[in-house]
Protein backbone atom coordinates (compact mmCIF):
# COMPACT_ATOMS: atom_id res chain seq x y z
CA UNK A 1 0.00 0.00 0.00
CA UNK A 2 2.82 2.95 0.61
CA UNK A 3 4.23 1.59 -2.33
CA UNK A 4 1.12 2.93 -4.16
CA UNK A 5 1.28 5.98 -2.18
CA UNK A 6 4.54 6.60 -2.91
CA UNK A 7 4.02 6.15 -6.36
CA UNK A 8 1.39 9.21 -6.65
CA UNK A 9 3.53 11.48 -4.46
CA UNK A 10 6.12 10.93 -6.88
CA UNK A 11 4.24 11.99 -9.60
CA UNK A 12 2.98 14.97 -7.91
CA UNK A 13 6.15 16.05 -6.85
CA UNK A 14 7.58 16.45 -10.42
CA UNK A 15 4.61 18.31 -11.42
CA UNK A 16 4.73 20.98 -8.43
CA UNK A 17 7.80 22.35 -9.69
CA UNK A 18 6.74 22.72 -13.31
CA UNK A 19 3.72 24.57 -12.49
CA UNK A 20 5.28 26.88 -10.07
CA UNK A 21 8.13 27.56 -13.27
CA UNK A 22 5.00 28.73 -15.05
CA UNK A 23 3.68 31.14 -12.49
CA UNK A 24 6.79 32.40 -12.52
CA UNK A 25 6.96 33.19 -15.98
CA UNK A 26 3.68 34.91 -15.92
CA UNK A 27 4.77 37.04 -12.91
CA UNK A 28 2.86 35.45 -10.34
CA UNK A 29 3.66 36.16 -6.36
CA UNK A 30 7.03 34.12 -5.56
CA UNK A 31 6.54 33.35 -1.42
CA UNK A 32 10.35 32.26 -2.02
CA UNK A 33 11.64 35.54 -3.07
CA UNK A 34 9.59 37.18 -0.15
CA UNK A 35 11.17 34.85 2.32
CA UNK A 36 14.73 35.16 1.18
CA UNK A 37 14.48 39.55 1.20
CA UNK A 38 12.78 39.08 4.24
CA UNK A 39 15.72 37.10 5.81
CA UNK A 40 18.25 39.24 4.00
CA UNK A 41 16.46 42.57 5.30
CA UNK A 42 15.81 44.00 1.94
CA UNK A 43 12.54 45.58 1.38
CA UNK A 44 12.33 44.50 -2.27
CA UNK A 45 14.03 42.34 -4.81
CA UNK A 46 12.64 41.66 -8.28
CA UNK A 47 13.23 38.40 -10.34
CA UNK A 48 15.77 39.87 -12.59
CA UNK A 49 17.86 41.27 -9.96
CA UNK A 50 18.13 37.97 -8.29
CA UNK A 51 19.03 35.94 -11.21
CA UNK A 52 21.32 38.87 -11.93
CA UNK A 53 23.05 38.64 -8.82
CA UNK A 54 23.12 34.49 -8.99
CA UNK A 55 24.96 34.45 -11.99
CA UNK A 56 27.67 36.77 -10.54
CA UNK A 57 27.69 34.53 -7.64
CA UNK A 58 28.35 31.33 -9.78
CA UNK A 59 31.26 33.09 -12.00
CA UNK A 60 32.83 34.01 -9.15
CA UNK A 61 32.76 30.10 -7.81
CA UNK A 62 33.89 28.68 -10.51
CA UNK A 63 37.21 30.13 -10.44
CA UNK A 64 37.35 28.50 -7.24
CA UNK A 65 35.86 25.08 -7.80
CA UNK A 66 38.36 22.24 -9.61
CA UNK A 67 37.51 18.99 -10.89
CA UNK A 68 38.54 17.07 -7.98
CA UNK A 69 38.84 18.73 -4.23
CA UNK A 70 40.23 17.56 -0.73
CA UNK A 71 37.93 17.79 1.95
CA UNK A 72 39.28 20.39 3.61
CA UNK A 73 39.49 21.99 0.85
CA UNK A 74 35.40 21.59 0.12
CA UNK A 75 34.76 22.95 3.78
CA UNK A 76 36.51 26.06 3.08
CA UNK A 77 34.35 26.20 -0.02
CA UNK A 78 30.76 25.67 1.90
CA UNK A 79 31.74 27.62 4.83
CA UNK A 80 33.26 30.95 2.75
CA UNK A 81 31.45 31.05 -0.04
CA UNK A 82 27.55 32.18 0.07
CA UNK A 83 27.70 31.00 -3.47
CA UNK A 84 25.92 27.24 -2.19
CA UNK A 85 23.06 29.40 -0.39
CA UNK A 86 22.11 30.82 -3.63
CA UNK A 87 22.65 27.62 -5.71
CA UNK A 88 20.38 25.82 -3.04
CA UNK A 89 17.50 28.28 -3.48
CA UNK A 90 17.56 28.25 -7.23
CA UNK A 91 17.11 24.65 -7.55
CA UNK A 92 14.75 24.38 -4.46
CA UNK A 93 12.67 27.17 -4.44
CA UNK A 94 10.45 24.68 -5.83
CA UNK A 95 10.16 21.62 -4.96
CA UNK A 96 7.57 19.58 -3.22
CA UNK A 97 8.26 16.44 -1.14
CA UNK A 98 5.31 14.06 -0.05
CA UNK A 99 7.15 11.45 -0.28
CA UNK A 100 8.17 12.38 2.68
CA UNK A 101 5.16 13.27 3.91
CA UNK A 102 4.11 9.58 3.14
CA UNK A 103 6.20 8.18 5.32
CA UNK A 104 5.78 10.77 8.18
CA UNK A 105 2.18 9.51 8.32
CA UNK A 106 3.20 6.14 8.40
CA UNK A 107 4.95 6.51 11.35
CA UNK A 108 3.75 5.76 15.01
CA UNK A 109 6.31 7.07 17.41
CA UNK A 110 5.06 8.91 20.32
CA UNK A 111 7.71 11.66 19.84
CA UNK A 112 8.27 11.67 16.14
CA UNK A 113 11.31 13.42 14.97
CA UNK A 114 13.03 14.28 11.20
CA UNK A 115 16.41 15.01 10.57
CA UNK A 116 17.53 16.10 7.43
CA UNK A 117 21.44 15.17 6.60
CA UNK A 118 22.96 17.72 4.47
CA UNK A 119 19.98 20.17 4.91
CA UNK A 120 21.76 23.00 3.09
CA UNK A 121 18.76 25.36 3.29
CA UNK A 122 16.40 22.92 4.59
CA UNK A 123 13.84 22.30 1.66
CA UNK A 124 12.36 19.02 3.11
CA UNK A 125 12.35 20.15 6.76
CA UNK A 126 10.60 23.26 5.77
CA UNK A 127 7.90 21.87 3.18
CA UNK A 128 7.09 19.56 5.87
CA UNK A 129 7.44 21.44 9.20
CA UNK A 130 3.98 23.38 7.09
CA UNK A 131 1.93 20.23 7.71
CA UNK A 132 3.50 18.85 10.72
CA UNK A 133 4.41 21.33 13.04
CA UNK A 134 4.39 19.66 15.91
CA UNK A 135 7.34 17.48 14.79
CA UNK A 136 10.94 17.60 16.20
CA UNK A 137 13.28 18.80 13.37
CA UNK A 138 16.32 18.18 13.39
CA UNK A 139 19.28 19.37 10.48
CA UNK A 140 22.66 18.31 9.95
CA UNK A 141 25.32 20.10 8.08
CA UNK A 142 28.79 22.60 8.06
CA UNK A 143 28.32 25.07 10.84
CA UNK A 144 28.46 27.83 10.16
CA UNK A 145 27.93 28.63 7.26
CA UNK A 146 25.48 31.01 4.93
CA UNK A 147 23.01 28.08 3.69
CA UNK A 148 22.95 26.38 6.91
CA UNK A 149 21.95 29.16 8.78
CA UNK A 150 19.17 30.20 6.60
CA UNK A 151 17.33 26.79 6.72
CA UNK A 152 17.37 26.49 10.57
CA UNK A 153 15.99 30.49 10.35
CA UNK A 154 13.30 28.85 7.91
CA UNK A 155 12.30 25.97 9.97
CA UNK A 156 12.10 27.82 12.67
CA UNK A 157 9.73 30.29 11.34
CA UNK A 158 7.34 26.96 10.77
CA UNK A 159 8.46 24.65 13.76
CA UNK A 160 10.05 26.57 16.37
CA UNK A 161 11.40 23.29 17.84
CA UNK A 162 13.91 23.13 15.03
CA UNK A 163 17.88 22.61 16.07
CA UNK A 164 20.93 22.47 13.91
CA UNK A 165 22.05 19.57 15.99
CA UNK A 166 22.48 15.33 15.21
CA UNK A 167 19.73 13.78 17.55
CA UNK A 168 21.87 11.86 19.97
CA UNK A 169 19.92 10.33 22.50
CA UNK A 170 17.22 9.95 19.92
CA UNK A 171 15.73 8.22 17.49
CA UNK A 172 14.25 9.41 14.27
CA UNK A 173 11.65 8.68 12.69
CA UNK A 174 12.24 9.61 9.20
CA UNK A 175 15.85 10.74 8.25
CA UNK A 176 16.51 11.92 4.82
CA UNK A 177 20.17 11.79 3.21
CA UNK A 178 19.69 13.06 -0.58
CA UNK A 179 23.04 14.72 -2.26
CA UNK A 180 24.65 14.15 0.27
CA UNK A 181 26.62 10.95 0.04
CA UNK A 182 29.05 11.85 -2.87
CA UNK A 183 30.01 15.07 -1.46
CA UNK A 184 31.51 13.00 1.70
CA UNK A 185 35.06 11.46 1.26
CA UNK A 186 33.53 8.68 3.84
CA UNK A 187 30.13 8.13 2.84
CA UNK A 188 30.17 4.55 4.78
CA UNK A 189 30.52 6.75 8.25
CA UNK A 190 27.99 8.88 7.61
CA UNK A 191 25.42 5.94 6.26
CA UNK A 192 26.33 3.60 9.53
CA UNK A 193 25.24 6.88 11.80
CA UNK A 194 21.98 7.28 9.96
CA UNK A 195 21.15 3.78 10.26
CA UNK A 196 22.16 3.79 14.38
CA UNK A 197 19.96 7.25 14.47
CA UNK A 198 16.76 5.69 12.46
CA UNK A 199 14.21 4.44 14.93
CA UNK A 200 12.47 0.52 14.63
CA UNK A 201 10.05 0.79 11.61
CA UNK A 202 11.42 4.52 10.42
CA UNK A 203 12.38 5.32 6.58
CA UNK A 204 15.69 6.52 5.33
CA UNK A 205 15.06 8.70 2.16
CA UNK A 206 18.49 8.53 0.14
CA UNK A 207 20.03 8.34 -3.26
CA UNK A 208 24.03 8.36 -4.26
CA UNK A 209 24.58 9.83 -7.41
CA UNK A 210 27.62 8.38 -9.22
CA UNK A 211 29.55 10.79 -10.58
CA UNK A 212 32.89 9.32 -12.49
CA UNK A 213 34.14 12.32 -12.95
CA UNK A 214 33.75 13.67 -9.14
CA UNK A 215 33.84 17.02 -9.88
CA UNK A 216 31.79 19.82 -8.58
CA UNK A 217 32.75 18.93 -5.20
CA UNK A 218 31.95 15.00 -4.94
CA UNK A 219 34.19 13.54 -2.56
CA UNK A 220 33.36 9.98 -2.77
CA UNK A 221 35.26 7.65 -4.90
CA UNK A 222 33.33 4.37 -7.49
CA UNK A 223 34.40 1.75 -4.67
CA UNK A 224 32.89 3.89 -1.88
CA UNK A 225 29.58 4.43 -3.69
CA UNK A 226 29.17 0.48 -4.27
CA UNK A 227 30.37 -0.14 -0.92
CA UNK A 228 27.67 2.47 0.67
CA UNK A 229 24.79 1.45 -1.68
CA UNK A 230 25.22 -2.27 -0.49
CA UNK A 231 25.48 -1.74 3.27
CA UNK A 232 22.23 0.42 3.44
CA UNK A 233 20.75 -2.26 0.80
CA UNK A 234 21.87 -5.19 3.69
CA UNK A 235 20.60 -3.27 6.57
CA UNK A 236 17.50 -1.71 6.08
CA UNK A 237 14.58 -3.26 3.70
CA UNK A 238 14.35 -1.39 0.40
CA UNK A 239 10.31 0.17 -0.10
CA UNK A 240 10.23 1.70 -2.80
CA UNK A 241 12.54 3.00 -5.25
CA UNK A 242 12.04 5.69 -8.69
CA UNK A 243 14.99 7.38 -10.77
CA UNK A 244 17.73 6.34 -7.62
CA UNK A 245 15.49 7.54 -5.38
CA UNK A 246 15.91 5.32 -2.47
CA UNK A 247 12.88 4.83 0.36
CA UNK A 248 14.27 2.10 2.99
CA UNK A 249 12.95 0.95 6.05
CA UNK A 250 14.77 0.15 9.40
CA UNK A 251 13.38 -3.30 10.50
CA UNK A 252 11.04 -3.75 14.02
CA UNK A 253 12.32 -5.57 15.85
CA UNK A 254 8.76 -5.96 17.95
CA UNK A 255 6.50 -8.69 17.31
CA UNK A 256 3.35 -8.25 14.29
CA UNK A 257 0.22 -8.69 15.65
CA UNK A 258 -0.43 -11.46 13.23
CA UNK A 259 3.23 -13.36 14.18
CA UNK A 260 2.08 -12.62 17.91
CA UNK A 261 -1.04 -14.41 17.33
CA UNK A 262 0.13 -17.71 15.78
CA UNK A 263 2.63 -17.52 18.31
CA UNK A 264 0.37 -18.11 20.79
CA UNK A 265 -1.66 -20.51 19.12
CA UNK A 266 1.27 -21.97 18.70
CA UNK A 267 2.21 -22.19 22.47
CA UNK A 268 -1.15 -23.17 23.18
CA UNK A 269 -1.06 -25.99 21.41
CA UNK A 270 2.06 -26.98 22.28
CA UNK A 271 0.61 -26.73 25.84
CA UNK A 272 -2.39 -29.10 25.33
CA UNK A 273 -0.10 -31.47 24.15
CA UNK A 274 2.36 -31.63 27.08
CA UNK A 275 -0.63 -32.00 28.75
CA UNK A 276 -1.79 -35.13 27.21
CA UNK A 277 1.39 -36.52 26.93
CA UNK A 278 1.88 -36.50 31.00
CA UNK A 279 -1.34 -37.48 31.72
CA UNK A 280 -0.84 -40.52 29.39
Amino acid sequence: MISRRLDLADVLDRWTPRWHRLGEKLGWPQAWLHEFCTYLGQPRMFIEEFNIRYTMKRMDAETLLKPVMTEEEARAFYQGHDYMLWRNIVHRKHSAWRRVLVTMRRTRHPAPAMLEVGCAIAPVSVWCAERKPHWQYFLWDLWPSAHAAYGLWRVRQRAPSGVLAWPHGHHASVITALDVFEHLSDPMKMARRCVETLAPGGYLHWNFVGNELRNDLDLATEEQHRETVEYLERELDLVWERHGYRVSQQRDERPRLMNHLRLKRWNAKRTKAVVAYRGM
